[in-house]
């Protein structure tokens, strides 16, 4: 396959009809997440507004100078806000557990995350964040945005864990379109696999917090305004619900 062909970008959902307390949902429309997209991706039918109006582009420097991002245009603004360096990406730790390398983008990518809140916020919609696989940093950062909004750990870690749905299309993608990331570790199961202690272990890091994911990000330069923004932005309400 070119890159100019016709493709299906795996990995791909929107974050909308996630239960709430009070009965409430997640708005959808509002926040998607997916794998890398490419140049000759087919227009989704599993969403509704296509494409994104904001993309916020989690993979490091190097990964992101590889190629264009297909979706840099004047109809959407790329946000590259990089959740691990190009050296944790190239050569990451051999004998690496999955739930430690994302303690580790919580200990050095606060601010990071803080930044991505106040994206999501703020710039116009739908958003979409990416990675390559659309799986680990990918995967920090939506539950970040979900706790916020008050999405329960129990949904979070089912939406993380549909990732390995997906994996088999997410794996030949990386293949093709990333390849130096599929010779890391290839068989390794954390790498190929989203399994659930180790975004369980996030959610514990938040929560070890009195406030929980609110104080953590407001400690690391987020503001109140942006919580409340994002909040009441993904909560469907009475005037909102379809």
């Amino acid at each position: 396959m070119t890159v100019t062909e016709t493709a299906v970008l795996p990995n791909l959902r929107d974050l909308g009809g996630l239960p709430l307390p009070d009965g409430l949902q997640t708005r959808s429309g509002v926040l998607y997440r997916s794998a890398l997209p490419v140049d000759g991706d087919a227009t989704p039918t599993g969403v509704a507004e296509w494409p994104a109006r904001t993309v916020v582009d989690l993979r490091s420097p190097r990964e992101q100078a590889t190629r264009a991002h297909p979706f840099d245009s004047a109809d959407t603004l790329v946000h590259r806000i990089a959740l691990m360096s190009d050296g944790e990406v190239a050569r990451p730790d051999p004998n690496f557990r999955l739930a430690d390398l994302y303690l580790r983008v919580l200990d050095r990518a606060g601010t990071q995350l803080a930044e991505i809140l106040d994206v999501a916020a703020t710039a116009p919609g739908p958003i979409l964040l990416h990675c390559a696989a659309g799986k680990d940093r990918t995967g920090i950062a939506v539950a970040m945005l979900l706790r916020v909004a008050g999405v329960g750990a129990a949904e979070v870690v089912d939406d993380y864990t549909a990732t390995n749905d997906h994996m088999d299309a997410v794996l030949a993608r990386i293949t093709r379109f990333a390849p130096e990331l599929g010779r890391v570790h290839p068989t390794k199961r954390d790498l190929v696999g989203a399994p659930p202690e180790a975004i369980q272990g996030v959610l514990d890091t938040w929560d070890a917090e009195p406030g929980g994911v609110r104080t953590w990000l407001l400690q690391r330069g987020a503001t109140e305004d942006a919580l409340e923004r994002w909040t009441a932005r993904f909560t469907e309400n009475d005037d909102t619900r379809r």
